[in-house]
């Protein structure tokens, strides 16, 4: 039996990883932003309450109702903070404080094993495709450094619309994608580097 090759196959399982995902993207019914109780509003959320709503806006309802949910720990370096266990291997993050954008994620198992590399500063082993959602958009310091903090003297944070996140096993042919978000279509981000991943714009139909 004639084998395809390494590249044919990377292509097919992001393919389709990538259409399973733009399917998944009109389920959410997860308030927005623009939905958040306003400052008079008697019945707002506790601060539990607020991070649980906050992680599952990115992610379309049908994971993240089931997906844990944590919050960022207080100093760098100390274990992630559960607020709430899932059931279905989904890990759900709300907004970053450290950025100025609204950027809530969810991962899958791989993207797990993929920020805990990130977080440890190792490079991650991934052996199965992977998928993230930020149906919220987000803000980075830089699409080429891992490790900025904040964007170059002169330069602005990133920010991007809702989008999909994937990982494939191997590295990414980086021929097939753009390295910046103006193409309006995938892109590679952090391309070069062990963190790389392409970046799937979609639209959020709850906004």
């Amino acid at each position: 039996m004639r084998r395809l090759p390494f590249a044919v196959i990377t292509a097919l399982i992001l393919s389709l990883v990538v259409a399973a995902a733009l399917v998944g993207c009109e389920t959410n019914t997860q308030a927005s932003g623009s939905d958040k109780p306003k400052a008079d509003d008697k019945s707002q959320p506790s601060k539990e309450e607020a991070i649980v709503q906050s992680a599952m806006s990115a992610a379309p309802m049908a994971i993240a109702k089931d997906a844990a949910i944590v919050d960022y720990p207080t100093e760098a370096g100390e274990p992630l903070i559960e607020i709430r266990k899932g059931t279905n291997g989904w890990t759900c993050f709300p907004d970053w404080q450290a950025t100025p954008g609204n950027d809530p994620q969810c991962f899958d198992e791989t993207w797990m094993q993929w920020n805990d590399a990130f977080m440890g500063g190792t490079k991650p082993n991934i052996a199965a495709p992977g998928i993230a959602y930020m149906l919220q958009g987000g803000s980075d310091a830089s699409n080429t450094d891992p490790l900025a903090m904040k964007p170059p003297k002169g330069e602005e944070w990133l920010s991007t619309g809702p989008h999909i996140m994937i990982l494939v096993p191997g590295k990414v042919d980086a021929s097939r994608f753009p390295t910046t978000h103006h193409s309006g279509g995938p892109w590679l981000m952090w391309a070069g580097t062990p963190y790389e991943h392409v970046m799937v714009p979609v639209k959020d139909e709850t906004k």
